[in-house]
């Protein structure tokens, strides 16, 4: 009986932590689903893995709504193109655009764990969109993945979930990372259309970065229809509060 209680619980979190990966794509499945390749890398590709311990990615989130999204992005695709090819530990970069306006997400990755060639950049380049609204900025590095084949990796025009776990307090960064690294195996075998998770903890202990890439918006739909899926289980309640979004690649830089 105790081996079945545990196996039941597995599952119960593992289905909740694959309904994480999709909270937001309800407004997704009014579009068009794109048709979603297992391309190989390329020089335009943006990859996530855990080989390189020296590489780490800055996240930096701007607040927009519907009629300013464009401008900032606009703006922010000018200055990182211009800038990071020039700049010191400088690898790649991204750009996301969230599906409600919401935001605009900049993931760069950079050479050397103390980021100061970032943080001299980013006195001086990251944009103010308002006064009242501060575009927030962490540091991650990729901790654990898993994929159908290969790496995690995403392109231009792809469409990504994007998902930040942040700290309770008195709550340890390392036990949810546990509890996501443990479920991760069994959510990729449980879902067919996921084809990569990866996980990425914050430097400062205070966020958890979790990005996802789908085939298509059918596999969103049919998660929803699982035996046992509960929309009101999420296993991260205790330790973070979740913000999640699914957001367009509007552009890679190298």
């Amino acid at each position: 009986m105790l081996k079945i209680s545990m196996l039941k619980k597995s599952q119960r979190l593992g289905i909740a932590l694959a309904k994480s990966l999709m909270l937001s794509v309800v407004l997704w499945f009014s579009l068009a689903a794109p048709d979603f390749a297992n391309a190989a890398p390329s020089q335009s590709t943006v990859s996530l893995d855990t080989i390189d311990r020296e590489l780490v990615n800055v996240v930096t989130v701007y607040p927009t709504d519907s009629k300013t999204q464009d401008q900032v992005l606009s703006k922010l695709a000018a200055a990182e193109s211009a800038a990071f090819s020039k700049t010191p530990g400088f690898v790649d970069a991204s750009i996301l655009k969230a599906q409600d306006g919401s935001q605009v997400i900049a993931l760069s990755q950079w050479k050397g764990k103390d980021l100061s060639d970032f943080q001299a950049y980013a006195q001086e380049h990251v944009l103010n969109v308002d006064d009242n609204q501060t575009p927030q900025s962490f540091a991650c590095q990729v901790q654990h993945t898993e994929a159908r084949a290969g790496s995690p990796n995403f392109a231009a025009e792809d469409v990504i979930m994007f998902s930040q776990f942040k700290m309770k307090p008195d709550q340890k960064q390392s036990d949810l990372a546990m509890i996501i690294t443990q479920e991760m195996p069994g959510v990729l075998q449980m879902v067919s259309g996921l084809q990569w998770a990866a996980m990425c903890p914050s430097t400062d202990q205070s966020t958890i970065a979790l990005i996802a890439r789908w085939n298509s918006r059918d596999d969103f739909t049919s998660l929803g229809q699982k035996p046992g899926f509960d929309q009101e289980t999420n296993y991260w309640q205790a330790y973070a509060n979740n913000e999640h979004g699914l957001y367009d690649v509007a552009q890679v830089i190298r």
